[in-house]
């Protein structure tokens, strides 16, 4: 228990100065001090001073110290506290810092008091008191370089124990002053620390204002439904959108984050500020954000917990700044009515919530007479213009007169905004909320009084931008700060200037700045800890003004995701996950995440009182006084996330709601005859590079100098996985031959075991080689498709080989579908396939000649190809919109310069096929059972991931929604076509389409029921995307980064998922992707965040060094069933079930420009064709 103590003036003989118990006696005077005009009445109370601690003398006695003064010592007694005037009568006190306590106490800025130990008599104990820096600042100089130097060499020196303090000295209990920030518990990492901030716990009876009291009472109240709001909340979520409202609404002081509260040796509270080494003897407050950081998991209704703080506050205006909010001065005396507006507006009073309760009370006139008025004169007030140094040429600025309105403004994403429209049209009642969307770029901004009129002002973040804008005419330019005179010409011989030069009425001035806002709420707005001056922050800190900001992302800060997401990946114990993050890591914690949220605190948040590059001087511990050490966390971090961050833990809300489960499997495919084939290509690449080049020099794929290389190569590997058609047989000759011709040179460095290696991946090629099959899908670029019984008088014209089943590409296979079901009605539906079938391969045997023009080798043993990767396939549809067979389609390889000018459109065209002209009698057409049409089956791909992942989704399109991820555009094509060809319904999100088009992509994914799949690029998932109707999801290639994959798991596993979520990862048996899946599964954190492309980790970058030929079996040798990759179930091909329904909605009805089909003979004169979105 700890001693209360009470000091007393010291200027008394008889007062205890600071002593804590009632026996101890001083006698002692005030110190002398420096002749500087000082306050002598500040440095004699000894309340000045902070009991800082003890220094302890041994007593030596030797020859040069008389007897006198040690007989002097032992005459003060045990107990008895005797003043020190000066250093130089105490002989025992170290020499290394005599100088320092001399002239501290010579100029008064500390106080000392010795006696003798009570236990052991040869040490003499001195007290030391510190002036508090915040003490006698008008008559003592607290600046001095030399006193500040003094003042760090004696508080290193000190000891702070309370028993020594008493006089009491144990040697084996020393504890010096820690000068450094002070630890936080534990030592946590950020991982834990954000883990842990305690949930919301809202309280109504904190608030002083009984408006926003009784809303609060009532957001909390779980039997009390959300005015305007159809749907429901769980308790976790009334608590966050309280704790939301409790922090807008109650003004709260904070410490000075750069203060630490501790406790004196003689047991009083002072404020240390350890990165500028002050000791204060009252605190620095700063208030609390009255806004921050929502961080709920991902998935768990943010959107909705933030619709429910509009509606629960949307009559509640923003306050008046005080130095604004000044009683209005008449002309003479005003109406009892003007009275009651001018209060009511400049005190901010919600008078619709009390004009509501007089309505339905008493009905009366009262309230709407003086609602109309309150309507007629809004809340408003003037900033006059800053003052200015008058001239001649001084603009003078009227007064900027500033609306206030109860509006909160939504900034999101652009590919969120139709998901935020829909959030609200699911979950508020029709005409709860006014809301104005501003999507559209060419669309005006209304006018202030129009944008007070609104509850919610829903902005995508590109909209929002163009307000930067404010200030400028069209052509950028701005306003001089001084008047400028006119020198345009003259009109003719007039003298009238032609006077073009810039004026007021050219400027564009942006409504934001003329209201005052209830709140800014940013989605996804983790980009504000980016740093930089984007114009997004530009905008939000020069144009808009609102009493409240939020940012709302489940991911505040780079690779800052809640323990629950990394207990999900790793299938662990939550406990045991936080316990192996649990402690400080300086390469985890150094920067990254630390360095977003500071950024974000002090940018959009304001939270800080240090701008962001400050923040690591105190959100560190470092133990240097000149150079950041990052030795821990200091207390400050978490007293800044505590401020700002709204989260519930796991545990909190899982007492109020459980997600359906989520099981994710591996699932390993045994690789088909091309699998195994590719992947020895890209093996014979890898070899063929090592050995050629012995391994030195930027030949060398692992050279430091190869990296872009060698980043393009593994890309192109791991993709691979799934299909690849990139390699032409020119560079599988080129390779051979650049190998051969190194093994017969003489000289060589190469080794026995290298040799052995490299004629092994050789020998391998004579089989790919001698593929026809092979052959034609890497002229044509296609993925290859087996079908069983085609009619015998045209297999041979679509055949890419001449075996059994027949073997076809999947836009071949696509034409011939569309060509036979366009004549259903006909006696004979296939006439005419032969010769569709010979011009749709004329484009294999042109795209072969132009490839012969191609350089083939950019590294020794390295063709061009397997850097640059597959050709980009056409986007077109397989038909022409009137119904009719269209010419076959190409694939290109592009030019650099077609490339870059198709690069962000790629994938722009709907993966479904043109709409044909419907007939009746076509509608209802059917082949007949004998028909050679009728028994044509799909029974297998080349691509094993392909074909399992077909007969899945086969199994599951008709009862679930089912979610695909994909990492290569290519890939997402090929599964496009397959789906097409199969009559499910899909669509591509893809990163190449307008932000416009991918959100309603996934409104129509989560509305439309016959839009049963959704093909996505895995890099699209990182946003707040809701797909939660997709209960089967697929990744066809290892993510191997957890964030990422976790990111997209949550895209369907989210409040409103109702069903278990099934997710598989598909990985090739044996293959590089398999091992650097394990591998990706092994890295710790740090390994993951160290490497900043996947293959820049060691273990990968063996992995891949030390890739090996994936064996063949007998029976893969012989063409046909063998080399098959076959389906779960063969699918017929013609007049499929539903066919025609299929083909009448496929096309969304949206207009296009038609594709024109170019034949190309030279590649690197056209690129591939390509639809525009807009």
């Amino acid at each position: 228990m700890e001693t209360s103590i009470e000091r007393k003036d010291a200027s008394s003989s008889t007062s205890a100065l600071g002593s804590d118990t009632d026996s101890t006696s001083v006698a002692s005077s005030p110190p002398t001090v420096s002749p500087a005009p000082v306050d002598g009445q500040v440095l004699a109370d000894l309340s000045s001073y902070l009991a800082l601690g003890c220094l302890v003398c041994e007593e030596i006695k030797t020859e040069a110290i008389g007897s006198q003064s040690t007989e002097k010592l032992d005459h003060q007694g045990l107990d008895t506290w005797h003043e020190v005037t000066s250093i130089s009568e105490q002989p025992f006190v170290p020499p290394s810092i005599t100088s320092n306590l001399s002239r501290l106490l010579r100029n008064g800025w500390i106080r000392l008091q010795s006696s003798r130990c009570q236990l052991q008599r040869q040490y003499l104990i001195f007290r030391v008191y510190l002036l508090f820096n915040d003490v006698g600042l008008m008559s003592i100089e607290r600046s001095n370089r030399t006193l500040l130097s003094d003042v760090e060499a004696v508080v290193a020196r000190v000891d702070t124990n309370t028993a020594l303090w008493d006089g009491q000295y144990d040697p084996s209990k020393t504890s010096y002053f820690d000068m450094w920030s002070s630890r936080d518990v534990d030592d946590s990492s950020l991982f834990y620390i954000f883990n842990k901030l305690p949930s919301p716990s809202p309280d109504h009876c904190e608030i002083a204002e009984q408006y926003v009291s009784e809303g609060l009472e009532d957001l909390l109240d779980l039997d009390h439904d959300i005015t305007g709001m159809k749907t429901s909340l769980y308790p976790f979520q009334r608590r966050s959108a309280g704790s939301m409202m409790q922090r807008e609404s109650a003004p709260r002081l904070m410490l000075d984050m750069r203060l630490e509260s501790r406790t004196a040796a003689d047991g009083f509270q002072f404020y240390y500020s350890p990165r500028d080494m002050q000791f204060l003897k009252e605190p620095k407050y700063q208030e609390a954000p009255r806004g921050g950081i929502l961080a709920e998991t991902m998935g768990y209704g943010k959107t909705l917990i933030c619709l429910a703080l509009i509606l629960t506050t949307k009559h509640h205006p923003p306050k008046m700044p005080v130095q604004y909010a000044t009683v209005p001065i008449r002309n003479r005396v005003g109406s009892l009515a003007d009275m009651v507006v001018s209060t009511i507006n400049r005190r901010g009073v919600p008078y619709r919530v009390e004009l509501d309760r007089l309505n339905k009370v008493a009905n009366s006139g009262v309230g709407q007479a003086l609602a109309s008025r309150l309507e007629e004169q809004p809340a408003t007030y003037d900033i006059p213009a800053m003052p200015v140094r008058f001239n001649r040429n001084t603009i003078v600025h009227p007064p900027a007169h500033i609306l206030m309105a109860s509006t909160t403004i939504v900034v999101v994403p652009q590919n969120l905004c139709k998901q935020w429209t829909a959030e609200i049209g699911k979950h508020v009642e029709q005409g709860a909320l006014k809301v104005l969307v501003m999507d559209d770029r060419k669309k005006p901004l209304p006018s202030a009084q129009e944008l007070a009129s609104y509850d919610i002002i829903l902005f995508t973040r590109n909209r929002f931008d163009m307000e930067i804008q404010d200030g400028q005419d069209a052509n950028g330019r701005r306003m001089p700060k001084n008047a400028m005179t006119c020198t345009c010409t003259y009109i003719g011989a007039t003298r009238t200037r032609d006077c073009h030069c810039l004026s007021e009425n050219d400027l564009y001035s942006s409504p934001l700045k003329e209201v005052h806002f209830k709140r800014l709420i940013a989605d996804e707005g983790a980009f504000f800890g980016n740093g930089g001056t984007t114009s997004t922050i530009l905008v939000v800190n020069k144009l808009v003004r609102a009493d409240h900001r939020w940012v709302v992302s489940g991911t505040p800060a780079k690779d800052l995701l809640g323990v629950e997401i990394d207990t999900q990946l790793a299938g662990s114990n939550r406990d045991a996950t936080l316990d192996l993050r649990r402690t400080f890591d300086a390469k985890l914690d150094r920067g990254g995440a630390v360095d977003s949220l500071s950024t974000l605190a002090s940018n959009f948040l304001r939270v800080t009182p240090w701008s962001s590059a400050e923040a690591k001087n105190y959100l560190y511990r470092h133990e240097d006084r000149r150079e950041r050490t990052y030795s821990g966390f200091s207390v400050s971090l978490r007293r800044m996330l505590e401020a700002a961050v709204v989260k519930t833990r796991p545990e909190d809300y899982e007492r109020d709601i459980e997600l359906p489960p989520l099981h994710h499997e591996v699932v390993v495919l045994k690789p088909s005859f091309w699998d195994t084939q590719t992947a020895n290509l890209f093996t014979l690449v890898l070899t063929a590079n090592a050995v050629t080049s012995e391994r030195t020099d930027s030949d060398y794929l692992f050279h430091k100098n190869s990296t872009k290389a060698r980043l393009q190569l593994v890309a192109n590997l791991r993709q691979s996985a799934f299909f690849w058609s990139g390699f032409s047989e020119a560079d599988v000759h080129a390779s051979v031959k650049n190998s051969r011709n190194y093994l017969a040179k003489e000289g060589t460095n190469c080794t026995p075991e290298d040799r052995l290696l490299l004629e092994e991946t050789l020998r391998c090629t004579e089989v790919i080689l001698a593929s026809k099959g092979w052959k034609a899908m890497s002229r044509c670029h296609e993925l290859g498709v087996y079908v069983q019984d085609w009619p015998e008088e045209s297999a041979e014209h679509w055949s890419f080989d001449d075996n059994t089943p027949l073997l076809t590409g999947i836009a071949q296979l696509l034409e011939a579908q569309s060509f036979v079901n366009a004549r259903l009605d006909q006696p004979d539906p296939g006439e005419g396939l032969s010769g569709a079938g010979i011009k749709s391969l004329r484009n294999a045997r042109r795209q072969a000649e132009a490839e012969d023009s191609k350089p083939v080798l950019a590294k020794s043993g390295i063709p061009t190809s397997s850097l640059d990767g597959e050709p980009v396939l056409l986007r077109r549809g397989s038909h022409s919109a009137s119904g009719k067979a269209g010419p076959p389609r190409k694939t290109t390889y592009q030019s650099p310069r077609a490339e870059q000018k198709s690069k962000r459109r790629r994938l722009s065209e709907d993966s479904t096929s043109a709409v044909y002209e419907s007939t009746a009698a076509l509608s209802t057409a059917l082949l007949p059972d004998n028909s050679p049409y009728a028994k044509s089956r799909i029974v297998g791909t080349t691509s094993a991931k392909l074909s399992y992942l077909v007969t899945r989704i086969l199994e599951h399109y008709q009862s679930e929604k089912i979610l695909v991820f994909y990492t290569g555009e290519n890939a997402a094509w090929y599964i496009s076509q397959i789906l097409e060809t199969l009559h499910v319904k899909h669509e591509i999100y893809a990163k190449s389409l307008s932000a416009k088009l991918k959100a309603q992509y996934v409104v129509n994914f989560q509305e439309q029921d016959d839009l049963r799949v959704l093909l996505m690029d895995v890099g699209q998932a990182a946003f707040g995307l809701n797909l939660c109707a997709a209960s089967r999801v697929w990744f066809i290639n290892p993510v191997c980064k957890p964030d990422v994959e976790a990111q997209a798991l949550k895209r369907a596993h989210r409040i409103g998922q109702t069903r278990p979520v099934m997710c598989e990862t598909l990985v090739l048996e044996g293959s590089i992707e398999q091992a650097m899946h394990k591998r990706s599964q092994q890295m710790t954190k740090a390994e993951h965040l160290d490497a900043k492309a996947l293959e820049d980790d060691g273990g990968i970058r063996e992995i891949i060094q030390n890739a090996r030929l994936l064996p063949l079996a007998e029976d893969e040798m012989k063409p046909g069933l063998g080399q098959m990759a076959p389906l779960g179930k063969a699918e017929r091909l013609w007049c499929r079930l539903g066919w025609a329904k299929f083909r009448d909605g496929a096309r969304p009805p949206q207009p296009r420009k038609k594709a024109k089909l170019v034949d190309v003979t030279n590649p690197d004169d056209a690129g591939r064709v390509v639809i525009d979105d807009d």
